[in-house]
């Protein structure tokens, strides 16, 4: 199957094997660099599920997703793929988010080397009770220089405060109580209900020609390459698999914390709460685009608030903001640093609580509209990006060129439904002050 999106240029293919793995190729002619991306439907929003030849919920340890990802590397030759990728002088990595664990390698040469070596051995997997032991030392070290980092820091404590049990108030990694209760047949048992071949996906993003120089029809020799490697292998049925989640409401769960670290100025974030939605094709991504507008509006580099925040010392020089959707809730946050934290808040929530009545006119919402829309095509060019965004935005229903196509044609009234957000039960904040300042530092 071939998608054309004509604004954009560009065209998707795909096809799903006989096992059901998912294949999709994304032409990229005259870039020399190919980026390949092997994917499992399968992140750390996941703890509670049936499992595989079972008929109960089970819940694993937090961070479970992440510790299999790091674990797949494991070769039972002893070699680890990552060393196997260098040889073939190819750059590989692996990562989990909430929604996905993604294993990838991108280069100029060698791309059928990597990508049988990417299937194999994501399709082989090999743990040891000794193994795990060991890694649950490297991750919990992982973890501890994570909280160590004011900025991660400042996220978690965010999190914790806007969500009452959504995995998205706990780092992707989990906790160390988490880590140490992870077991073999923990890994087993996840690997063989997610890592089946229908909740997966291999995305190839690149020029085909590169890949398969000589051909006559490039892009069908990457399937051709693909349906090779699978062919000779044996997968058990594909399943449906039954996954519960809790269902967070529009309030946060705390209004504000605070906590000290060895930073020279004082660290400041306030979230506000999307509740838990069911969200149709593409909307999920709709919405994130038209929660981008309306903070860029109202708090972006160019609003008028940002200058009075540079005025009113608010800030130090920046503002940062992330909107977030995964595809069930998400979050909007915007962070500084800032002598004066209190203040920063009290300023930013009532921005945020203002949009409760969007009034934005035609004007600056093309303007803004335009700042979006161009920042995320931009990004776009990047291949690596690419790819990985298309496979997130794919397991979130969205398709990222569609959406893209659509909210080029977006209309201003379309921005009202947003305001429900911007609610006050639905706002929390999170300080982290120098160590050498009292907790009621409120300048």
């Amino acid at each position: 199957m071939v998608k054309t999106y004509e604004q954009l240029n560009e065209k998707v293919y795909s096809e799903i094997l006989p096992n059901g793995l998912r294949v999709i190729v994304i032409p990229k002619p005259g870039f020399n660099k190919t980026f390949v991306c092997f994917a499992a439907k399968y992140g750390a929003l996941v703890n509670r599920f049936v499992p595989r030849d079972g008929s109960d919920y089970v819940e694993m340890p937090l961070g479970i997703a992440h510790f299999l990802e790091h674990k797949m590397f494991d070769l039972p030759s002893g070699d680890d793929a990552s060393t196997l990728f260098a040889r073939y002088g190819l750059d590989s990595n692996a990562m989990t988010n909430y929604t996905m664990t993604a294993y990838l390698f991108s280069g100029a040469a060698n791309i059928t080397d990597g990508i049988n070596l990417l299937l194999d051995f994501v399709q082989d997997p090999y743990f040891t009770d000794e193994s795990v032991k060991k890694e649950q030392g490297i991750i919990v070290q992982e973890l501890k220089m994570y909280l160590d980092d004011p900025n991660d820091a400042l996220h978690l404590g965010l999190m914790q405060n806007l969500f009452h049990q959504y995995p998205l108030r706990y780092d992707v990694g989990g906790t160390v109580d988490s880590i140490m209760k992870i077991t073999k047949e923990h890994l087993y048992k996840c690997y063989r209900t997610f890592y089946h071949p229908a909740n997966m996906d291999l995305i190839v993003v690149g020029d085909p020609d590169n890949i398969f120089a000589n051909q006559n029809n490039s892009v069908e020799s990457v399937f051709n390459h693909v349906r090779k490697n699978q062919e000779g292998k044996k997968f058990p049925p594909a399943i449906d698999i039954k996954k519960s989640f809790y269902v967070e409401n529009e309030k946060a769960y705390r209004g504000s914390g605070l906590s000290k670290m060895d930073i020279m100025m004082p660290k400041v974030a306030v979230g506000l709460k999307l509740p838990y939605e069911k969200y149709g094709e593409n909307e999920a991504l709709a919405t994130e685009l038209k929660l981008k507008i309306l903070i860029e509006a109202v708090l972006g580099p160019t609003s008028d608030a940002f200058q009075e925040m540079l005025d009113l010392e608010l800030i130090n020089g920046n503002l940062y903001y992330e909107v977030y959707i995964d595809g069930f809730c998400g979050f909007i946050k915007i962070q500084a640093n800032s002598h004066k934290p209190r203040q920063f808040i009290v300023y930013i929530k009532e921005k945020l609580l203002a949009l409760n009545k969007i009034t934005i006119d035609a004007g600056l919402f093309e303007r803004f509209k335009k700042s979006v829309l161009g920042s995320f095509i931009k990004s776009l060019n990047n291949l690596d990006y690419l790819g990985f965004s298309y496979l997130e935005y794919l397991y979130k229903q969205s398709d990222i060129f569609a959406g893209i196509e659509a909210f080029a044609g977006l209309k201003r009234e379309e921005l009202i439904p947003m305001a429900k957000y911007f609610v006050p039960e639905a706002l929390s904040d999170y300080v982290i002050l120098p160590k050498k300042f009292s907790t009621n530092y409120s300048l």
